[in-house]
C-alpha cells in the first residue's frame, strides 16, 4: 500500500520507535524535510529522500518543522491495519495499547 501523509510540525517523535516484526516500510519524502530513525541511526531526509525500514527494526520518524512534510509511505496492510487500529484505540476499551500492538505483529521497543 502507498499513502500520503501530511505531517505537521512535531516537538519529537510521531511515533514511539517501534518494530514491525513480518514487514517492512518505506519513506520518500515530497516535500519538507522528516528526521527517521532507523535501528540506531538517526538521518533527515529532504525532498526526494528515501528511507527503507527492513522488517524487524527498530524505527521511528519526526518532522521537526518549520513546516509541512508531505510523505510517501509504502507499507503493508498489517502496518495499515495497525495504523487504524492505534488512532481508534481509547484506553476505556480495556484493551491494553501493547495488545493493539501484538495484534498486527508489531511492538514498542525498548530504548
Amino acid at each position: 500500500m502507498i499513502k500520503e501523509w501530511n505531517l505537521a510540525p512535531y516537538p519529537g517523535d510521531q511515533a514511539p520507535p517501534h518494530v514491525h516484526h513480518r514487514s517492512d516500510e518505506a519513506f520518500y519524502v515530497l516535500d519538507g524535510q522528516l528526521e527517521v530513525l532507523i535501528g540506531e541511526a538517526r538521518q533527515t531526509l529532504r525532498t526526494g529522500g528515501l528511507a527503507f525500514v527492513p522488517a524487524g527494526t527498530v524505527h521511528t520518524f519526526a518532522n521537526l518543522g518549520p513546516g509541512k512534510c508531505r510523505v510517501l509511505v509504502v507499507m503493508t496492510p498489517e502496518i495499515d491495519g495497525l495504523i487504524t487500529a492505534l488512532h481508534l484505540h481509547s484506553p476505556e476499551s480495556g484493551e491494553d495499547s501493547g495488545a493493539v500492538w501484538a495484534r498486527y505483529n508489531s511492538s514498542v521497543a525498548a530504548v
